[in-house]
């Protein structure tokens, strides 16, 4: 569950989730219909863990992650719609 402060990136990193803050779009990814923006999460949350990802979705998430760009909190960027209409 999220709690006040967390975040994709800092989820991510956590070893019982992924390990690699990088793997961030995969949890953006497999909770879309609840995140509008994955730059705001909020507490009480309950986020979903895809743990069936292939190496290929874990890379694709990961270069997303190291080239999406600039963002704004609120508004969801290009990127991230460009990335899950690949990714799923």
């Amino acid at each position: 569950m999220v709690q006040s402060g967390d975040h994709l990136w800092g989820i991510s990193g956590q070893a019982q989730v992924y390990g690699d803050s990088y793997q961030w779009p995969l949890l953006y990814k497999r909770n879309r219909d609840d995140i509008y923006d994955p730059d705001l999460i909020y507490p009480g949350q309950v986020l979903h863990i895809d743990r069936e990802a292939s190496e290929q979705q874990i890379q694709l998430a990961i270069d997303h992650a190291k080239t999406r760009g600039a963002w704004a909190l609120g508004v969801v960027e290009k990127a991230d719609i460009d990335y899950l209409m690949l990714a799923l």
